[in-house]
């Protein structure tokens, strides 16, 4: 998903298709379309603080995907705001690694009628 305020759309659309693994490339109303994002966090866990991390993960409603002696891999989806949310709660912790995937959207409803 490129946000295209700034830069003309076919100029975007140019430089996509010069990459091997673009299919396709739809222009989409924000209005009409459902974006998300996928975060995976390896935040230090010492044991005794393992429960507040395990908590703010629950309020976002994130899935704990590992559990390492000295941390705790979480996995979130969702808005962006959302994830910086729970990136800064989490960088009071310390965080090891993490991966973002970027924004990746659909269009509202169905396209086939």
């Amino acid at each position: 998903m490129v946000g295209a305020a700034d830069t003309p759309v076919e100029q975007i659309t140019k430089q996509l298709h010069k990459l091997i693994n673009v299919l396709k490339i739809q222009d989409l109303d924000p209005a009409e379309s459902i974006d998300r994002e996928l975060v995976l966090f390896k935040v230090n866990a010492a044991p005794e603080r393992r429960h507040e991390i395990i908590e703010i993960a629950n309020v976002f409603r994130a899935k704990i995907i590992d559990v390492g002696r000295n941390s705790v891999t979480i996995e979130a989806t969702g808005a962006s705001d959302k994830l910086q949310a729970m990136e800064d709660l989490f960088r009071a912790y310390g965080i090891k690694e993490l991966a973002r995937t970027g924004k990746i959207a659909l269009a509202r409803g169905s396209r086939d009628g």
